[in-house]
């Protein structure tokens, strides 16, 4: 009987969000859908024994993996989110005197007299004034920021960092 229910509930549901409301003075948790409507307390039983089945009895492997999975969407949201990114800038024809800079990363002259276009770091928490010659150059700075973002996360989540 509750395979059936958990086999119902979950195809039934695909595209609801539940909500799970905790009355503390009974010390009890009740789950309603995004339309305000409580779930069937059979559904509610079967629903905690499917969960019980997947988490209580998880092997510590499965629970490393779950973490990690959990950490790696983490990052993949934070980053799609937040950036950092890498932008291209044209120098501007109409400058009326050259302008330049010495990359952050290789220490090059770029300049508009030369160049066509230099590169700077976008992203939500992630401003910056440096700017770099090439897509190169400021991949190794992106690349070592993801690092520290991942690395955050993976601490967060208790996820060795390999």
């Amino acid at each position: 009987m509750g395979n059936n229910i958990l086999e119902e509930f979950t195809k039934n549901s695909r595209n609801t969000a539940y909500k799970f409301v905790y009355e503390e003075k009974v010390e009890k948790v009740r789950v309603f859908d995004n339309w305000g409507y409580e779930i069937k307390p059979e559904v509610a039983v079967s629903l905690i024994e499917g969960m019980t089945n997947a988490y209580i009895n998880m092997s510590q492997e499965d629970m490393i993996r779950l973490k990690k999975q959990n950490a790696d969407n983490e990052i993949e949201h934070y980053i799609f989110q937040n950036g950092p990114s890498a932008i291209n800038s044209e120098f501007r024809k109409t400058l009326k005197k050259d302008w330049g800079f010495t990359c952050k990363t290789c220490k090059k002259k770029v300049s508009s007299k030369n160049d066509t276009s230099w590169w700077r770091i976008y992203g939500h928490y992630h401003q910056s004034n440096d700017k770099y010659c090439s897509k190169k150059c400021i991949q190794l700075v992106i690349d070592e920021i993801q690092e520290r973002i991942k690395f955050r996360i993976y601490e967060r989540f208790g996820v060795e960092n390999n």
